[in-house]
């Protein structure tokens, strides 16, 4: 499991639960004049993380930044690897919702829960 990860040299707080980390091998099969099924393997993994974070208004506006980017860098440190690794990904705000009673209790502009998605390019 990831220990750090950072989106465009930031790093995220904590999520909510554990992040969902896919990392599936890209292929394409096909079958040849011969009758007989090749495999191309483009790119040996293809990271997928979703997860769900209680946010304060500046970060809801951050990750809102990074949804309507491009693509966004995506850094994550396992240490099973013992380093650091990019992602050039799309970042995906899958569904957000905003606290009621938090306006109040925080003095902020609320408390959001969002859940994300970011699929690597």
């Amino acid at each position: 499991m990831f220990q750090e990860l950072k989106i465009n040299g930031t790093a995220l707080p904590r999520p909510d639960g554990n992040l969902e980390f896919v990392s599936e091998k890209v292929k394409t099969e096909y079958e040849t004049e011969a009758g007989t099924t090749q495999v191309s393997v483009r790119r040996e993994s293809k990271l997928n993380i979703s997860g769900a974070w209680t946010l304060t208004g500046s970060w809801v506006a951050l990750f809102r930044m990074w949804a309507s980017m491009d693509s966004v860098t995506v850094a994550a440190f396992f240490p099973e690897k013992d380093s650091m690794s990019d992602h050039e990904c799309q970042f995906t705000i899958t569904s957000e919702k905003h606290v009621r009673n938090a306006r109040e209790q925080l003095h902020t502009d609320g408390l959001y829960q969002l859940t994300v998605k970011m699929e690597e390019l």
